[in-house]
């Protein structure tokens, strides 16, 4: 059994529509639905927006159901050296937090690299970085042939610049921006659960013109990408 996670109801729209044998319940005060996707059985939730939010739902979830492995799936804005555009696919080889450490006027220096005491018996080590399940990853990308693989970045402040988008880019060598990937990836470290994230490119980063922005088309590219993983998943 599958879990899919998205942060927003926006991105699982399509997905809930295609559940067969639908049912609901609850996990805490959010609604989880279960049932099958193109033949898979899985269950469907959302994290909410931003890191802290899919930390604590996603921990709650998989505490309370033990799946599989974990789909996370949603909108993603592309650096500019990717080269990616609104609807294409992008498919998570790691995620790092991007934004978490010091910046000063000669450098960012992230948090895991600095002196910082730390005593694993009292409290977690730093982690900044996390490499996503590589066997998930290939099964998704001879499924997903078009889909661009390559590192993301999670952020707090998303890159509204065209400088802080370049920063960002250089600082993560990212392919792809969004707010709770590393968080996903960081709890599914911790329970020992396979996670494999898609994103839809909805925006290129470092502009709000909203001309160069569509949230809708980035998340049916991702959903329209999880329904076609599904189709092919093995079923035993």
């Amino acid at each position: 059994m599958l879990l899919i996670i998205a942060a927003a109801p926006l991105e699982t729209s399509l997905l809930r529509k295609s559940i067969s044998n639908l049912q609901t319940s609850l996990c805490g005060a959010t609604q989880v639905f279960s049932g099958q996707l193109n033949g898979t059985e899985i269950l469907l939730s959302h994290g909410g927006i931003g890191q802290v939010n899919m930390a604590m739902q996603l921990t709650r979830l998989l505490d309370t159901y033990k799946p599989d492995a974990v789909l996370l799936c949603g909108c993603g804005g592309s650096y500019p050296a990717s080269r990616l555009k609104i609807g294409d696919l992008a498919l998570a080889i790691s995620e790092f937090y991007a934004d978490l450490g010091v910046a000063t006027t000669e450098q960012f220096t992230p948090l895991e690299k600095l002196d910082l005491p730390q005593n694993p018996q009292l409290s977690p080590l730093i982690r900044q970085s996390f490499s996503l399940d590589k066997n998930l990853l290939e099964r998704a990308h001879k499924i997903l042939p078009e889909a661009v693989c390559g590192p993301f970045a999670t952020v707090n402040c998303c890159s509204g610049t065209p400088d802080l988008s370049f920063e960002l880019e250089k600082r993560s060598s990212a392919i792809c921006e969004n707010m709770e990937g590393a968080a996903a990836a960081q709890v599914c470290a911790n329970l020992a659960v396979p996670l494999l994230e898609l994103r839809g490119i909805s925006n290129p980063t470092g502009t709000r013109d909203p001309q160069q922005w569509d949230i809708i088309g980035g998340a049916e590219a991702a959903q329209n990408g999880i329904l076609k993983l599904l189709k092919h998943w093995p079923k035993d």
